[in-house]
């Protein structure tokens, strides 16, 4: 595969469902755009391979497992193998399995809601920049969440501690990667309450989600597509972006 020197080339992490599916979606359709889909495991991510095989001149999977090192470095180098070049990362993948209050939350649930949410966040752009270094685009996009907030966040009362505490943790991530970057476009974006199984998960365990309507993956993820695509490090970078086109607090 050889890629048209127009083409913008991106990676979306966590793409086998939900709005990481959505993005993929969304991005197949667009002229001159090749998108890198993630999953944990090609073989059994049918939506990805039905996407694959409907577009199979710019949509192509690989696996990617989160903070798994030479994983990520392996899927990175076969983009540069096979496009040449990497724009835009939308780092997607995360996990929130847990609606304990954190008095009762295990180590081990911690350290893997850390792993995936946090470390493989980081892992991930190590992994890719020296790719996207060489882009004149270089965007790096980070999935964060009200939740995380931690101006709002612990005030919801919502049982996401877990959750909250990698996901401020990856905001920060973000923001220190953004001002220690020049020139590239780093910032995490809430995608707000949206219909996938993350949600409907907390949904069953807490009632006051359970009130909550989603938005649809796909409206979603155009949504975050269109702020993506007009980003700068001006209007962007290093803040903390929603799904409205407005800015969070920390």
């Amino acid at each position: 595969m050889s890629t048209h020197i127009s083409s913008t080339v991106y990676l979306v992490s966590g793409a086998t469902r939900g709005i990481g599916l959505a993005f993929v979606t969304l991005l197949a359709e667009r002229p001159d755009t090749i998108v890198f889909a993630g999953a944990r495991d090609p073989a059994t991510a049918s939506n990805l391979q039905a996407l694959a095989k409907k577009h199979p001149n710019n949509v192509f999977i690989v696996e990617l497992k989160a903070s798994d090192v030479e994983g990520n470095t392996r899927a990175i180098e076969q983009i540069r193998q096979n496009a040449g070049r990497l724009d835009v990362v939308i780092a997607n993948a995360a996990i929130q399995q847990n609606m304990e209050p954190l008095v009762n939350v295990t180590l081990d649930t911690m350290r893997e809601h850390y792993d995936t949410n946090v470390i493989g966040t980081l892992v991930l752009f190590q992994a890719a920049y020296p790719l996207l270094k060489t882009s004149p685009t270089h965007k790096f996009i980070v999935m964060g969440a009200k939740g995380g907030s931690i101006t709002n966040g612990p005030e919801y009362g919502i049982l996401v501690g877990a959750y909250g505490c990698t996901k401020a943790a990856v905001h920060y991530l973000a923001k220190k990667l953004q001002f220690e970057n020049e020139d590239f476009v780093i910032f995490p974006i809430c995608p707000g309450a949206v219909d996938t199984d993350m949600f409907r998960y907390a949904q069953e365990r807490d009632s006051r989600f359970a009130q909550v309507k989603g938005a649809a993956p796909e409206e979603a993820a155009a949504s975050i597509l269109k702020i993506v695509d007009n980003a700068t490090r001006e209007n962007a970078g290093g803040k903390f972006m929603d799904v409205s086109g407005g800015i969070n607090d920390w």
